[in-house]
Parts: structure tokens; sequence; C-alpha cells
């Protein structure tokens, strides 16, 4: 049935497309609530009518509950608010009934909510983003100098008095000051070692320079100081940070969780009612480290002082050249995989090498791996690192990645900026007394301690890369405009990769070599492919 002058117009504010096409009808839903939104979603494998209609239709059941017509809705200027008011109630009630009490989650997956979080530590930060299935935007500390002495101070520590308190506070205020200080040094020196060319353009030049200074510079913050970030997530995704949040132990996470909840529910009303402290996590939080005592495994030999990372292979698929090739193959045969790795299996080395040569021939510089490049036994790697270097490493969340909890006891790493600028015995000493009082704190309030762990200390991490994600890994973060220390990881997970599967290593971009200001040449033509980009946008 066609529909009236007046749902016309109605639609056009909600729908991109009101008389789709035959085939492939395909519009963008515009303008609505979230949980509105959410239920026309979960409606779809309900009822054979469209999205738009089921809209009309639930709309015009809620203005009858309240006595009153389609028509008498207003069409101009946002209509949201009063869309609410005649749908929440109905849509509220569906996706209790689905989404909470049937536990049709997919549903709560169609309601997404954008969060700005600011003024939180790098600790409850680090928690939250090792959420895969949400995106977040955070402040840079490559391209940000941190120039406010603005740190979460744990009120249980700071209850408990006496050395314990003073000794937080004290790591607080030195680094910090160390921080600013040095962030100055080490840029005069980069100025002096590497002075703007002839014809350079002096802007670009000094955000190369700054950025190398703050790279090392940062070694001296601590996961205590505050940042801020963007997050955008689903109901489903909110609801579990917001339960993992307020199931945990220290105080900021749970009033993070709760404020979280509290904002996000002035969109999703419904959907996140129910995220609440989980007696299971909380006894996991208990049970967990109990059991580590009980076993000896909680405590390790202290190095003091400066210290080396490291990257070991743990585990690996031995037949991982013939199995990516098996897989790459899969989908276009109608045989059984076992045939398939069979038959690769009977070739020749040169005959494999030719066959991934043809199929990786046409890949361009930022085309990516197959996705068949997945199917092998992943990579597993333990690596211990910086947590400065780990926050960039834990971006990568298609994968496992366990942390272990934050301590200074396996050393600091050193930038040799720091030697070079002549602030290295100035450095040393500040996270030597650093590790000394955290080792404190850690004996009464071993997750606190981690507040006043600085970037610079070395952490041990379990990584799982499936195949297709180790390659990408390796060829972003090996390159010459990457920190300094997560670019070792990726060359020595290379070498790693080389020594195992050599035919699958001879297709992993990464850039071998020393790099310093790496940054430069792209920075130096950054503005010129900003101007062509928007040219090309304009020509569209």
């Amino acid at each position: 049935m066609p529909y009236s002058d007046f749902e016309r117009r109605l639609l056009e504010t909600y729908f991109s497309v009101v008389d789709g096409p035959e085939h492939a009808d395909i519009y963008l839903v515009r303008n609505l609530p979230q949980e509105v939104a959410a239920t026309l979603n979960g409606v779809y494998s309900r009822s054979s009518k469209s999205m738009r209609d089921q809209f009309l239709d639930r709309l015009r059941q809620g203005l009858q509950a309240q006595g009153k017509q389609l028509e008498d809705l207003p069409l101009a200027g946002a209509a949201q608010d009063t869309l609410s008011a005649v749908m929440a109630d109905k849509s509220g009630q569906f996706l209790k009934t689905y989404a909470i009490d049937h536990g049709h989650n997919s549903l709560r997956e169609g309601s997404v909510v954008h969060l700005a979080v600011e003024r939180v530590s790098q600790l409850v930060t680090r928690f939250v983003q090792r959420e895969r299935r949400c995106s977040f935007e955070e402040s840079s500390t490559r391209y940000i100098s941190f120039t406010a002495e603005t740190h979460w101070r744990d009120p249980e520590v700071m209850a408990a008095g006496g050395d314990l308190a003073k000794g937080y506070d004290s790591v607080l205020q030195s680094t910090f000051a160390l921080y600013q200080n040095a962030t100055e040094r080490l840029l005069t020196h980069l100025q002096k070692l590497r002075p703007l060319q002839p014809g350079e353009k002096e802007a670009p030049w000094l955000r190369t320079l700054k950025a190398e200074a703050f790279d090392a510079a940062r070694y001296l913050l601590t996961p205590a100081i505050f940042t801020k970030w963007g997050m955008v997530a689903d109901a489903r995704v909110m609801s579990d940070i917001i339960t993992e949040l307020k199931s945990h132990s220290l105080t900021e996470f749970r009033l993070v969780g709760e404020c979280m909840q509290r904002e996000a529910e002035k969109a999703l009303p419904t959907l996140l009612k129910h995220a609440r402290p989980n007696p299971f996590l909380q006894a996991l939080q208990q049970a967990l480290p109990a059991l580590s005592q009980e076993l000896g495994t909680a405590a390790t030999p202290v190095h003091r002082g400066a210290a080396q990372g490291h990257t070991q292979l743990l585990a690996f698929d031995p037949n991982l050249d013939n199995r990516l090739l098996a897989s790459l193959l899969y989908e276009h045969s109608q045989q059984p995989f076992a045939s398939l790795l069979a038959t690769v299996q009977a070739m020749t080395q040169g005959q494999r090498q030719d066959l991934l040569n043809k199929v990786m021939a046409a890949r361009g510089p930022h085309d990516a791996w197959p996705l068949a490049c997945e199917g092998a036994a992943p990579f597993e790697f333990e690596v211990l690192l910086d947590f400065g270097a780990y926050r960039d490493i834990g971006r990568h969340r298609k994968s496992l990645q366990q942390q272990q909890t934050l301590t200074t006891v396996h050393g600091f790493a050193v930038p040799p900026l720091m030697e070079q600028a002549g602030v290295l015995s100035e450095y040393t000493a500040v996270l030597e007394r650093t590790a000394e009082v955290q080792q404190q704190i850690a004996a009464r309030f071993p997750h606190a301690a981690g507040y006043v762990a600085p970037f610079a200390f070395l952490q041990r991490v379990r990584i799982q890369f499936d195949p297709r994600q180790t390659a990408y890994f390796i060829e972003l973060r090996s390159g010459p405009e990457g920190h300094f220390s997560y670019r070792q990881v990726a060359l020595d997970m290379f070498a790693h990769v080389k020594r195992v599967s050599p035919l699958f290593a001879q297709f992993i971009r990464a850039k071998e070599g020393g790099a310093f200001l790496g940054r430069l040449d792209s920075e130096m033509t950054a503005d010129e492919r900003r101007q062509r980009r928007m040219q090309a946008a304009g020509d569209a």
C-alpha cells in the first residue's frame, strides 16, 4: 500500500529512502532514539514487514495508547523527544522481555552509545580498552605534552597514611617533575642534533622532534596520570564493561563504572539497568591471587635498575605454511580440508613458493592479508617490555593478551635519548627510588600499587596473534615512524616467524634496520598529502 503524504514526510525524517527498488532496497536509519532503533532491528526476525512499515505500526500503537493519531505528530524540527515519549515504553518493554529476560543479547547490539571519558587514570583506561568489541580514541602521549599534575590518588592508600601515603604522593610528584624537565631538555638536545635544514618546513620538523622527545619522556609518566578518550560501543558491550568495572576491587574502577552507567542510561534507559557487580568476577579477584600465593608463583626475584626486555616464542603451528595454503584454496574447492592439506604437502617447496607468489602478487601497499590467513594455529609470544610500549601494543585487540599485575620488580627500560641528552643519572635515580616505594605499597595494596609503576618499568605480557594478525602487527609496528620499543618487539617477532615459517615470513613486509627521527619524512609531506585528500574529497 502506498504511503500517504504525511507518512512519506514522516518517514523521510527517519529513513534515507522511502520508496526503494525491487532489489537491494537499502536505506539509512537515522534520528531515532537508540532503543527505538534497537527494537526495530529486533522485530525484523518476527515480521515480514519492512523496517519503515514496522516503524509506522509501532508509532500508531503508541499514539493510540495515548488517544492520538499519527497525524497529531509534529513534523517540523527535531521530533526525537516526541518519538521517545510515544514509543519508549513499548520499545523498553520489548527489549526488557527479549534482550534481558530471555537473554537475546543480539538485540542489545542494535543500540550504540558514544561516551567521552575524561580525567580518569591510565590504569582504568588500560583495563577498559582491553575490550575487543568497541572503538576507542585516546589522547596521545606522543603528540601531547602533559602539563598539569593531575593524578589519581587511590583513597585506600591515602587512608592508610604514614609512609605508604607519603611515598605514593612523592612518586607522583618526583616522576612528573622530571617528566616536565626532561621533555624540554630532550627537545633542546634534538634541535641541536638535527637542526632545521634549508628548504625544510619548520612546523613538521618541530612536530617530529617533539614526538621523539615525548616518546622518551613519557617513560616517567605513571598509570595514575589522567587521560581522556572517546568510546563507541553497543549496549551489550557497554553492559559487560560496566559490570566488570563495578565488580573491581579498586575504588576508581567502580566509580568509573557507575559514572559510565549513569550517563549511558540517558540514551539506553532499559538495556543497562541490569549491569551490576558480578559475584563470580568478585570471587575470582579473591581466589586467583590466593591460589598463586599458595602455589608460590606470586613473587619473582627483584631486578634493580635498568633492564632489557625480550620476546619469546611460546608456541606456533609447525605446519603453518601448508595449512595457510590449504586455507587459501578452501573456499574455491569442493574437497575436504584434509585433502587440500595433503595436496599442498605433496608439493615441492618451489611449488608452494610459486603458489603463494601468485596469491600475493597483486597485493598493494595498503591491502590487508587475505582472511584465509587466519586459518592456522596462532603464534603465541611472551614479551617482557615497558608498559609505555604495551599501551600501544594493547590496541591490537584482535588477539588474546594477558598482562600481569603492574610491578617494578623486572627493572626499567632506558630510552637511548635519555643518556644522549644527559638526563640518565636523574632518570635512574628517580626510578630506583620509585621502585622501592612501589614495592612497599604492593606488599599491602598490590593492585593500587600499579598506579605508581611508571611507564618505564618492564611488564610480562602473553600475546596470541593468528598468522594474519601477526603479519599485520609486524608490518605496522616495525615502521620507522613507530616507537622504538614496540618497533623492537615487532622485529623480534619477525625474527621468530622467519625461523619457524620461512615461506610465510617472505611475504611479511617488515621494515628492518635502524631508524632515527623516522617520522621526519612523512611529517614533511603530511600537509601536502592532507591537501590532496581534501582536494579529492571536494572533487568527488
